[in-house]
């Protein structure tokens, strides 16, 4: 059996650590956990190695070789007030059990390879590999170097699964969301071609022995009788087991011979006609599509409940996970609902005090991000530094609300940026029309949020909803969460998802440039602007010129250090002649990549601190708005110039950057390319930018067609290519069939692609050959 069911989660964690107990060598790294850089595994990660509350001495960890060593396992909380059983408090599953394991974050195929090189051929101490949001599409026999000893715990959102890697390892073990049950016809149909190839091989070894038995015989016949006599017995034994014609026929066997299956060649036929339904099977399955199960930080809380180790921090980590497949169109909204309800028992048990997660009168703050005043009638709800509870809430369908204008979270909202079609000057109209009927006066519809008077932002809720369905926005309001952070706010389910989206893209060089660290190049520090709540340097750490400077931005996990490199621009010329120069222009260029393509890693970082940390978590909503301005103003470009078209099966978009404007914010602080050269590096954020103009085409256009955008990455000299499908008027989530297309478009044209993403409608295309790709692209989803 390849996988674990959904009600026995808990036994992947038993599994794991009797296996590290009896690894035997004390402090030594038995487990190996990989992470895909994603919201939802990023919570999934939290509630496996992340105590919450402790304040001890050792929260700092090693970095090494990209991945992130946790040592001085079990001692976090020697030193705390906090206990692991005390009430907000969280122990993670691995380090209250002192189990050592190393994360290393992966964001494609090259990485796993690479990781496999680094920390999985020749550990003789490693025991368990848990991947997290990755590896469930490949067979991870042929990428991963397995000792004996060695188990791989599967826990992916992603779908279709690899149904040999589900079925056909004793190594390779699913962590089951329902799934897998669901899959007993496929399950037969990879034993039976794994068992058919076994039979074939063994009636080919059968046809060789017997030509070479009947050799032998041939032979025997000059040899002398004595010796046949000496090992007649050992002979009639053999004999059994070798050619049974050559044998003496016995009335059994005459008997045996009467009712004897089918020919040779009627047992192939039927063989071959039961292996290519099997295949046809399986073929059919893979090319359904692409969707997504339940999310990996819902999978493994539901084993820490299990476990009975479930906690209130942990639901707010699986919650943001559910949010970020609802808000990325990864799940439809009956799917979403299903899993609200089950988080309003959890929010309930963990919140006793505010009820089943509070109701549409409580407090204004977990909706608006105000102070404690009720809506309704009683007293004011008084909050403290210890107050991390969670509130089943209503959601606007409007972007950041709560750090925003009214009228600047309408207008950069995808959903009610596309159902007005605010692209077009009547567009833009019909939303200042609606914030006229719902009775704002324009200076307040323009004043930030949380400056709004008080008054007007209490009836928002009642007159949007009232409003809203005369434009076709009846699903304005959907059931959240929003969790406090004791005196410093309020944050929403969705919000997280859309700051940790943007931390996770852009994070490291958004928080060195505005928060975190200052370097003055005069006096070689690092400053913190946002203070030490825990781990990293102290304010005046002094730091070599030149150097890799790095400060904590983790709160309680010490688990991130933003990486600068300081004195960059201090050179020293003299003497170097233009061959030397050019020498070290090549260098610096190949530097500036490398640094490039590992920005990622530090990006993650952040993002992960972020969740324990309202300080980053608000530069990240911050820096999420920049990039929404973006989406959006490119989006609008893209359908004011017409920059799409529409083939016979597939809309169409190819961003060259001609027309789409200066991707600079406010303060310049953004980047210093253009637009469209944010949406050529980031598949997260192309991909958002597809989800808009798809929410555009499904309101303005009769056909319910699927998109191909390709936007052009100017570092790999090639375009990223996605293809999404979206969801329908009616709210299905359609399977994205776009990954076999693009393989097969790919093969007719011998273009140079690189498909290293988890997602399979994701390929970078190489400049030269796009054309001839999208070519045949038409041609194979026709």
């Amino acid at each position: 059996m390849g996988f674990f069911a959904f009600a026995q989660l808990d036994e992947v964690y038993h599994r794991v650590k009797a296996n590290a107990l009896r690894n035997g060598v004390p402090g030594a790294s038995t487990v190996l956990i990989f992470v895909s850089p994603d919201a939802d595994a990023l919570c999934a990660l939290r509630i496996l190695v992340v105590v919450e509350g402790c304040h001890g001495g050792f929260r700092q960890p090693l970095m090494r070789d990209g991945g992130i060593e946790l040592p001085e396992i079990g001692h976090e909380c020697a030193n705390s007030g906090h206990g692991l059983n005390s009430p907000g408090s969280a122990s993670n599953l691995l380090k209250s059990d002192c189990i050592a394991h190393k994360v290393v974050p992966v964001a494609g195929y090259t990485d796993l390879s690479e990781a496999n090189e680094d920390h999985v051929e020749a550990n003789e101490e490693l025991r368990s590999i848990i991947m997290l949001n990755c590896g469930g599409l490949v067979d991870l026999t042929e990428m991963f170097s397995l000792s004996e000893e060695m188990t791989v715990y599967v826990c992916d959102s992603h779908r279709p699964l690899s149904l040999q890697g589900l079925f056909g390892h004793d190594q390779i073990m699913f962590l089951d969301d329902g799934d897998v049950d669901q899959l007993s016809a496929l399950r037969e149909a990879v034993e039976e071609l794994e068992f058919a190839e076994t039979d074939s091989e063994a009636d080919e070894n059968a046809e060789e022995e017997g030509s070479d038995s009947e050799a032998s015989e041939s032979e025997g016949e000059n040899e002398d009788p004595a010796e046949d006599d000496e090992v007649g017995e050992v002979d009639e034994k053999d004999d059994e087991h070798r050619k049974p014609g050559k044998r003496k026929k016995r009335p059994a066997d005459e008997a045996m011979e009467v009712i004897s299956p089918p020919t040779k060649k009627v047992r192939a036929s039927e063989r071959r006609r039961r292996r290519k339904q099997q295949q046809r099977l399986i073929a059919e399955y893979y090319a359904e599509g692409a969707y997504y199960g339940m999310s990996v930080a819902g999978i493994i809380y539901t084993m820490a409940s299990q476990l009975g180790r479930a906690s209130n921090d942990f639901v707010w980590l699986s919650i943001i996970g559910l949010s970020d497949q609802y808000l990325h169109d990864r799940i439809d909204q009956r799917r979403y609902l299903s899993q609200v309800d089950t988080y309003k028992d959890e929010v309930a048990r963990f919140n006793i005090r505010h009820g089943a997660g509070g109701d549409e009168n409580d407090d204004i703050d977990s909706l608006f991000g105000e102070s404690g005043t009720k809506l309704g009638p009683g007293s004011a709800i008084i909050r403290n530094a210890d107050d991390h509870a969670i509130r089943c809430d209503d959601e606007f369908r409007l972007m950041l609300l709560r750090h925003w204008t009214l009228y600047e979270s309408m207008y950069h909202s995808g959903y009610v940026a596309t159902k007005l079609g605010i692209w077009k000057e009547r567009g833009r109209q019909r939303l200042t029309n609606l914030l006229v009927k719902m009775g704002l006066p324009h200076k307040e519809s323009q004043q930030r949020f949380t400056e709004m008077n008080i008054t007007f932002k209490r009836t928002i809720r009642d007159k949007l909803s009232s409003v809203a369905p005369r434009y076709n926005m009846s699903e304005i309001i959907f059931p959240s969460f929003c969790k406090s952070f004791g005196y410093k706010g309020v944050v929403s389910a969705p919000d997280t998802v859309y700051a940790l989206t943007a931390l996770l893209d852009w994070g490291a060089e958004w928080i060195s440039r505005h928060s975190v660290i200052a370097y003055s190049e005069s006096m070689g520090s690092v400053s913190s602007r946002l203070g030490r709540p825990g781990g990293g340097r102290d304010e005046n750490s002094e730091l070599g010129t030149g150097g890799l400077a790095g400060v904590g931005v983790g709160t309680r996990t010490g688990m991130a250090a933003v990486a600068m490199r300081t004195g960059d621009s201090i050179h020293d010329d003299g003497g170097k002649s233009d061959e030397d120069d050019e020498d070290l222009a090549e260098e610096e260029q190949e530097r500036r990549k490398k640094e490039k393509q590992r920005a990622w890693v530090r990006n993650f970082y952040v993002a992960y601190d972020a969740l324990d940390s309202f300080d980053i978590l608000q530069q990240g909503i911050q820096l999420s708005m920049n990039f929404q301005k973006i989406l959006v103003r490119t989006g609008v470009a893209v359908l004011e110039k017409k920059l799409t078209q529409t083939l016979r099966t597939f809309q169409l978009a190819v961003l060259t950057g001609e027309g789409l404007g200066s991707a600079i914010d406010g303060s310049g602080a953004l980047t210093d390319e253009s637009d469209f050269s944010l949406f050529g590096r980031s598949p997260a954020h192309l991909g958002r930018l597809a989800k808009f103009l798809m929410d555009a085409f499904r309101e303005y256009r009769q056909k319910e067609l699927p998109l191909v955008i390709a936007a052009f990455n100017t570092v790999a000299d090639a375009y990223l290519v996605i293809g999404f499908t979206g969801s329908t008027k009616g709210g299905i989530v359609r399977k994205n069939t776009f990954g076999p297309a693009f393989q097969r478009a790919a093969q007719r044209t011998n273009a140079r692609i690189r498909h290293d993403s988890f997602e399979t409608s994701v390929m970078e295309v190489r400049k030269e050959d796009l054309t001839d790709f999208l070519e045949s692209l038409q041609l194979s989803m026709q």
